[in-house]
């Protein structure tokens, strides 16, 4: 049987991250290294599987007959989310994705803001929902905002040129757009 699936396992991972997903394809039944310009694949009876990175996630792709997949993917997806202490399925299963490294926007780079979402002018889009706590700091050598999860960071910085009374009548205003939502 031919499967395709992908996994919440962002590309922008950290390297000692990628070495821990390493030791857990190595872990698992058919392994035989990295072939085809360096993909992880796993090989045997009626079994070609290989991964690759991609925008979507952790691609595997190949054949394996259903009575051996159905076990083998169960257990890399349970020995995946222990090693790396989050909940490893496929997005469009509702599994989120983990990035490593916080997002860093300007203030005057929003497009549109309501109380679901801030949308930038590169287009990037950040849902409110994603997030379960924010900090600011007015005082700061930088003003910014954070909103924090334990799967995403979001860091806005405000312009430091901006009058003292001015940028706290903007900082309050933007904080007024989702105060009510945490």
């Amino acid at each position: 049987m031919i499967h395709d699936i992908c996994l919440n396992i962002h590309y922008s991972a950290p390297d000692e991250i990628w070495d821990m997903i390493g030791e857990v394809y190595r872990s698992m039944d058919y392994w035989c290294g990295y072939e085809n310009d360096g993909c992880p694949s796993w090989k045997g009876d009626n079994v070609d599987l290989c991964a690759s990175v991609e925008p979507g996630g952790i691609q595997i792709s190949g054949e394996m007959p259903d009575e051996i997949w159905n076990k083998w993917y169960d257990e890399l997806k349970s020995k995946l989310s222990i090693k790396l202490g989050y909940e490893i399925g496929e997005p469009q299963e509702g599994y989120k994705f983990k990035y490593w490294t916080p997002f860093e926007k300007k203030y005057s780079d929003i497009e549109t803001i309501d109380n679901e979402k801030i949308v930038f002018n590169d287009y990037s889009v950040f849902y409110f929902e994603d997030f379960n706590e924010y900090e600011k700091n007015i005082s700061a050598e930088i003003p910014y905002f954070i909103f924090k999860s334990p799967f995403i960071q979001l860091y806005i910085y405000f312009d430091t040129n901006i009058p003292k009374k001015k940028l706290r009548r903007i900082f309050n205003d933007f904080q007024s757009e989702f105060v009510s939502l945490f």
